[in-house]
C-alpha cells in the first residue's frame, strides 16, 4: 500500500465524517428551530387557557423568540459552511452528499439580509 493510497483513505474517512456530521447538525437544527416555534405558539394559547392577564409570560416569549432568531441565524451559518465545505470536497477530488441529494431549483431567499449568505453560496 502506497502512501497515495494511505492519504486517499485518510481524506475519505474525513470527508465522510464531516458528511455524517454536518447532516446531523443541519437536522438538529431545523429540529430546535421548529420546536421553539411550536413552544412560541403555545405560550399565548396556555396564557388564555389559565385566563392570565397579558403580561403573564411576556418576558419568556421575547427571551424565546430571541433564542428562536438565534437558531434561525445559527442554520444560515450552517448552510453558508454547507457551501464553503461542498467546495474544498471538490478541490480535494471528493465529492460526497453532504446532505440531501435532490436536485434543486435555484433559489433566491427573500426577506431577511441574506446577502453575507450568497457570497458563500
Amino acid at each position: 500500500m502506497s502512501y497515495a493510497d494511505v492519504s486517499y483513505a485518510n481524506t475519505q474517512a474525513a470527508a465522510d465524517a464531516v458528511s455524517e456530521l454536518l447532516w446531523r447538525l443541519e437536522t438538529q437544527l431545523d429540529e430546535a428551530f421548529a420546536t421553539s416555534g411550536e413552544l412560541l405558539a403555545a405560550l399565548p394559547r396556555a396564557r388564555a387557557a389559565a385566563n392570565l392577564p397579558a403580561i403573564a409570560g411576556q418576558q419568556a416569549f421575547e427571551v424565546l423568540g430571541q433564542a428562536l432568531v438565534a437558531i434561525g441565524a445559527a442554520r444560515g451559518h450552517t448552510v453558508a459552511g454547507h457551501r464553503v465545505i461542498e467546495k474544498i470536497g471538490k478541490q480535494i477530488g471528493y465529492e460526497t452528499s453532504f446532505g440531501d441529494e435532490r436536485p434543486k431549483p435555484d433559489f433566491a431567499p427573500t426577506g431577511a439580509d441574506v446577502s453575507h449568505l450568497r457570497v458563500a453560496a
